[in-house]
């Protein structure tokens, strides 16, 4: 792209969409001296005195047109007035793209080179006439002003974040020591207490949550999203794995108990009843679905949301599916789109100072650690090692099939974790550690929980339950394994406090509260709640 074309596209980006595309241009620190055409020149003008007074969010196309002709009337060309026409606006419009940081990064680049070559031209002018003393000062300061402005926005002010950090710390003590609330915690909750203080909360940072396909990873990261919208934080979930209407699915039956077969094809009326109420509750929290495939469109989406103070944290669903047009063909390389898109998704996470959950594939060769009876590790993240370079937090889950061939043995069904009469429990629920593989701020570690598959629920199993020794083979090959199914008998009540938990307790596969998990609210009635060994007969 020439610089004419640059300016063009920046600016028709910018025109399609003013509210959302000028916070990301202003917070790129785009500056009238970047534009060599005075139309352009005076349009950004016009953009920079609406973001000043605060209109950005009512303004379009029109209003930057009618506010750039006043401005242009009052220059000493008078042909700039009618050279600033829609006509011009909509050309630009059409020919602009999506990526307003590229083209912004771009147009810097091009000024800044401009000037270096205006430098060098000067001092090259005034070579012969100066000592070799006089000209390398005058270079030096040349390049001095070019650096500072080269580096503009990106200086750390160390003092004031040393200020920050110091804050964090005196909230710790005042929450922690003189208040005693030793559930505090300085990032973003988990639902779960125990995964809380292994991560010391979520912090802003890019966190990855992995699995093998149909493992449940979409499955954990509604638990995580139902929970963080009830404490109030703002929720954006990127939804590339399926369709906005499939996603919604999931909340309903995760908070009305109904699996989606049986709304589809056979709900009862205290079903329909049940999720009426869940859907009232969803569409009151805070939470959003955007279904955008590109890593810069998200970026950009992201950044308005945060500036309108509208965004807690991210959720994309899953990173190896987002693309890169900045790439160009090299988009095409899986190794080269996803080290790119995992580097964006940090940069952006870093830049806003937000969380941001990557759910992402493990590659197929974790099958063959899990058929030895090994753990997955960071090694088996999908298409590019820069996931595992990139990422705050890794954490990976991994069916336990030792117990799920437990389960299999009559006898050893999981009966007390779903309702009597339901036949092949087995199928109903399913045995997952959630492995902690790396953390920049804490420990490592994993716990083991229980997964409701019909209606995409997740409860703290039993992790302080011995696991037994089983004996496998004859002979030489005799070997003495662990069988961890004890540990995923029972569970920790947690912070929804349902009427399922009245079917767990009564078939003793709910554990007794500890200080660790007290209620934090009184139960729902259990009239509220139709739990019926119809609902897992048709899974």
């Amino acid at each position: 792209m020439t610089v004419t074309e640059t300016e063009t596209a920046l600016l028709g980006a910018v025109l399609a969409d003013v509210p959302g595309a000028l916070p990301v241009a202003m917070a790129r620190g785009v500056r009238r001296e970047w534009f060599t055409d005075d139309v352009w020149a005076v349009t950004w003008d016009a953009l920079a005195a609406i973001w000043d007074k605060g209109k950005a969010e009512s303004a379009d196309e029109t209003v930057v047109l009618n506010a750039a002709r006043r401005l242009a009337a009052k220059d000493s060309d008078p042909t700039l007035k009618d050279r600033v026409s829609a006509a011009r606006f909509s050309s630009a419009i059409e020919s602009a793209g999506v990526a307003v940081d590229a083209y912004c990064l771009d147009l810097k680049d091009a000024y800044l080179k401009k000037k270096l070559r205006a430098l060098l031209n000067r001092e090259m002018k005034q070579a012969e006439a100066s000592s070799a003393d006089a000209l390398g000062v005058s270079i030096r300061a040349g390049l001095d002003g070019l650096l500072e402005e080269a580096t503009a926005g990106k200086e750390i002010a160390v003092r004031e974040v040393y200020g920050g950090i110091m804050d964090e710390y005196r909230t710790a003590y005042q929450k922690r020591i003189i208040e005693k609330n030793l559930d505090w915690t300085p990032g973003l909750r988990m639902p779960w207490v125990e995964l809380t203080r292994m991560m010391n909360g979520v912090r802003p940072g890019l966190h990855v949550l992995a699995a093998r396909p149909s493992v449940g990873k979409t499955s954990f990261a509604v638990n995580l999203m139902r929970y963080w919208c009830d404490v109030g934080a703002r929720v954006v979930f990127c939804s590339l794995d399926m369709p906005r209407r499939e996603v919604l699915r999931r909340f309903l039956a995760e908070r009305a108990r109904v699996s989606i077969s049986k709304a589809i094809y056979s709900p009862t009326q205290t079903d329909l009843a049940a999720m009426e109420r869940a859907m009232d509750v969803q569409a009151g929290l805070p939470f959003s679905v955007v279904e955008t495939r590109d890593v810069d469109e998200l970026k950009t989406f992201c950044a308005v949301r945060k500036a309108a103070g509208k965004l807690d944290v991210a959720v994309v669903d899953y990173l190896q599916l987002l693309h890169a047009h900045a790439l160009g063909r090299e988009d095409a390389v899986e190794y080269a789109r996803i080290s790119y898109v995992s580097n964006a998704l940090k940069e952006m996470a870093n830049r806003l100072e937000l969380p941001v959950i990557a759910l992402c594939q493990l590659n197929r060769e974790s099958t063959k650690a899990e058929r030895a009876g090994q753990m997955p590790g960071l090694s088996d993240l999908r298409g590019s090692g820069s996931i595992e370079q990139d990422a705050f937090t890794v954490a990976i889950l991994h069916r336990d099939a030792g117990t799920v061939e437990t389960w299999k043995t009559p006898g050893f069904e999981p009966t007390g974790l779903v309702p009597d009469g339901t036949r092949e429990p087995a199928k109903i629920v399913d045995p997952i550690w959630w492995i902690l593989c790396k953390s920049q701020n804490g420990g490592t570690g994993m716990y083991p929980f229980v997964s409701w598959r019909p209606y995409f629920s997740w409860m703290i199993a039993d992790y302080n339950a011995p696991a037994n020794a089983v004996e496998r083979g004859a002979g030489a090959t005799k070997t003495v394994v662990a069988d961890n199914s004890p540990k995923f008998k029972r569970v920790h009540a947690d912070w929804r406090h349902d009427p399922m938990e009245n079917v767990l307790r009564a078939n003793g596969a709910l554990l007794p509260e500890t200080p660790l998990h007290e209620p934090a609210s009184a139960p729902r009635a259990a009239a509220d709640y139709d739990y019926d060994a119809e609902d897992e007969e048709q899974n």
